[in-house]
């Protein structure tokens, strides 16, 4: 009987210890991703070619918004830091638009979060000779082919 009762005991502290040591792992896992995402923006950030050009909002309605982009002038790489736009409102999408030649050009879709997780940084379509940034709010979808509602910009 004691030994039953004792196998019952050491069986339910061997279930916590291995339900504590698998959220751990998960933990840790979360935190290695983490610290690889932002060893990767501090590579972009840090890197001697980067560019860094302040995208600013010129819209009334979101005066806080705005973003950072770094333009690898050696590779013309593009990279956004999207740690000041707001979240897009409910069947939306933020745009990344680069001037070229005085026409918009799309970039691409500017990703907040993947998987709930915020995005440090995000590389973008690279660009050769460029006059200008900018983002746009658009319809939820594939990337559009003109911006309708220019939301900042920024020049180099």
């Amino acid at each position: 009987m004691g030994s039953l009762f004792a196998n019952y005991i050491y069986y339910n502290k061997y279930n916590d210890t291995s339900n504590k040591l698998a959220s751990t792992q998960s933990e840790l896992n979360q935190q290695k991703e983490l610290a690889q995402s932002m060893d990767t923006a501090m590579s972009v950030m840090g890197n001697m070619h980067a560019t860094p050009v302040a995208v600013k909002s010129i819209d009334s309605t979101a005066a806080d918004m705005g973003a950072r982009i770094y333009w690898m002038k050696n590779t013309d790489e593009v990279y956004i830091d999207p740690a000041n736009l707001p979240k897009a409102p409910e069947g939306k999408q933020f745009e990344f638009w680069a001037i070229v030649d005085g026409a918009p050009v799309n970039g691409g879709i500017i990703t907040g979060e993947i998987n709930g997780k915020k995005v440090h940084i995000q590389k973008m379509k690279s660009f050769g000779k460029v006059q200008a940034f900018a983002i746009s709010l658009e319809d939820a979808g594939p990337a559009k082919t003109k911006p309708a509602k220019v939301m900042a910009v920024g020049s180099i």
